[in-house]
């Protein structure tokens, strides 16, 4: 029977009469781990049931987990959790990369039959150890699409007091989920970050789905990108829709998506001074 991803341990490869001399010559057979070797190409899969042979306690996290839950590209290192106490010995190579954690029993799963973490805890240990605008992009790409918000909190509340848990609060009260183009997600992120966790393309208003609404201040922001809108038939459909919302009080901001990429701080500025206005105005 073919091994897992063609990896085997040296006992298993000796146990089937292979002489062990043999089996450490370069050229049949490649080195992995110590005791590790691989019969095949070595492949990222290969790599990460190598770890889970060599360290028995190990649990597939970080970026590596995010890949295997598909919410991140392929990495080029496989990172790993082991227990505190495990004593690794052993130097490990440059593909690998291995993290000292007492992981709760429920921050485990299995995926491709090997141990990994969870994948509200992968999302949460990406943004450990991502910075800036790829952290953003995971986050607002996986929340409420893939990976549920409310596993995301309760998982973060545990975590209240370690290593990157501010920065996981910090995503999960800037995320901008549900966004349709990237102009409009950094849109939601620029006004959650002045305390305007705007919802997207989720509030029905008038027959329509806004891109960000405000309903306390019945304010509407849509996010134009200059392909779909200048089109004849969705440029007149979009003058249609404006007039029925002015018609029913809805105050509507219209932005280019370029004016959005080029400039969003400053838009996000300008909608956050009417939003203030507008609400100051209906509470009077």
């Amino acid at each position: 029977m073919r091994p897992p991803f063609g990896v085997q341990t040296l006992a298993q490869l000796t146990a089937t009469g292979i002489d062990r001399s043999t089996v450490q010559r370069r050229g049949r057979y490649t080195r992995l781990l110590p005791a590790i070797y691989a019969t095949e190409q070595v492949t990222t899969l290969a790599r990460c049931f190598a770890v889970t042979l060599w360290q028995p306690r190990a649990v597939l996290s970080h970026r590596t987990a995010a890949w295997l839950w598909r919410l991140t590209d392929e990495p080029d290192v496989v990172e790993a959790t082991v227990p505190r106490a495990v004593s690794v010995g052993a130097q490990a190579p440059s593909w690998l990369r291995l993290y000292r954690r007492n992981l709760d029993r429920d921050a485990r799963s299995s995926a491709w039959g090997m141990p990994v973490v969870t994948d509200a805890r992968a999302l949460l240990d990406c943004v450990a150890v991502l910075e800036g605008e790829e952290a953003d992009r995971l986050v607002d790409a996986a929340l409420d699409r893939t990976i549920s918000r409310r596993a995301v909190e309760q998982r973060c509340a545990r975590d209240a007091g370690t290593h990157g848990a501010p920065a996981a609060r910090r995503q999960l009260r800037e995320a901008a989920t549900l966004a349709d183009s990237e102009p409009e997600r950094l849109l939601g992120r620029a006004l959650a970050r002045r305390g305007y966790r705007l919802p997207a393309n989720t509030v029905r208003v008038v027959g329509y789905w806004p891109d960000l609404v405000d309903v306390r201040s019945r304010t509407l922001i849509e996010v134009d990108g200059l392909g779909p809108h200048s089109e004849p038939p969705t440029f007149r459909r979009d003058r249609r829709r404006q007039n029925a919302l002015i018609a029913e009080r809805w105050y509507v901001l219209r932005y280019a998506g370029a004016d959005v990429m080029a400039d969003v701080e400053g838009i996000a500025d300008e909608i956050v001074s009417v939003l203030r206005r507008r609400r100051a105005n209906r509470r009077g």
